[in-house]
């Protein structure tokens, strides 16, 4: 998903599209964790670390691909590691709530569908 900085020999002629789901969780170049709290068309919300604080970020297609790559870390282990963070180093409101509606989306009853 994410682009090498360093290679200069391709050129990138399709622009990048948003191919993630909420609640999946990325890694970036420090090796930090963050998960997919919303999405639209145009951006993504990551719930990440930054200064210290859990926080609500803003990202488009390019700087997701730029910056942020599959972690390949499943969402049950990665939500419980992000909440104890989130309360060892404080967080923003927005931060807390987008945690919190994952958390419960996880922990939701699932109904299956019979016939697909």
């Amino acid at each position: 998903m994410a682009k090498d900085i360093t290679d200069y020999s391709t050129v990138d002629f399709i622009p990048p599209e948003l191919h993630v789901a909420c609640g999946q969780v990325l890694m970036d170049r420090q090796q930090q964790l963050a998960i997919v709290a919303r999405k639209d068309d145009v951006h993504v919300h990551l719930v990440r670390e930054k200064s210290g604080l859990m926080r609500l970020t803003k990202h488009t297609a390019q700087e997701l691909v730029e910056h942020w790559s599959d972690a390949e870390f499943p969402v049950d282990e990665a939500l419980p590691k992000l909440l104890a963070l989130s309360k060892q180093l404080g967080a923003t409101q927005a931060a807390r709530q987008a945690l919190d509606k994952l958390d419960q989306q996880l922990h939701a009853p699932q109904q299956n569908q019979l016939f697909v």
